[in-house]
């Protein structure tokens, strides 16, 4: 059995950060809505339902963004994620101390340079989104799916130190 399955929250050691042991999805990120929380025990069957799971992944983006608005720098201190085009959608996925989030929309932009609807953050000069390296994809989106499920992401606590938004982006980047 699989740890943590009924649960929707816990607390996040070390990283002081609650998150919520659930995936957030956001099918149609660049129209007026809301999105769907996903817990681990609906993941394969529940996002199945919402995407057409065989979509190939057709190319991966690894992006970083500054975490704060007041840093000079973004070489150390940054959020990563990944944005990927299939044949119909452009798609974003990454982990904070809220979870890990999905995005979906026709357009970009609205995974790209938002999060949860909101912009990301840029830094004092006005720097903000890179993109880092980017390749072919070789999967499918339920092969991501049932990856995710198999290495148990959701429950994975956040830790600002040893399981952040990079160890995440970069496991997922890996895989795709």
């Amino acid at each position: 059995m699989r740890k943590g399955m009924g649960s929707s929250s816990s607390t996040s050691s070390g990283g002081g950060n609650e998150h919520t042991g659930k995936l957030y999805f956001d099918p149609l990120a660049d129209q007026p809505g809301d999105g769907y929380f996903i817990t681990d025990a609906e993941l394969r069957e529940r996002l199945g339902q919402l995407v057409e799971a065989s979509e190939k992944i057709l190319e991966v983006r690894y992006y970083t963004n500054p975490l704060y608005g007041w840093q000079i720098w973004q070489n150390l201190l940054h959020h990563a994620y990944i944005v990927f085009e299939t044949d119909q959608w452009w798609w974003s996925i990454e982990k904070n101390e809220l979870g890990v989030t999905i995005q979906r929309s026709k357009n970009e932009a609205y995974v790209r340079d938002k999060f949860r609807r909101q912009d990301r953050t840029s830094d004092l000069f006005g720097n903000g989104i890179q993109c880092e390296q980017k390749y072919k994809g070789s999967h499918t989106l339920q092969e991501l799916i049932d990856h995710i499920y198999s290495k148990d992401y959701l429950n994975e606590e956040y830790n600002v130190v040893s399981n952040n938004c990079k160890d995440f982006a970069d496991k997922i980047y890996q895989f795709i």
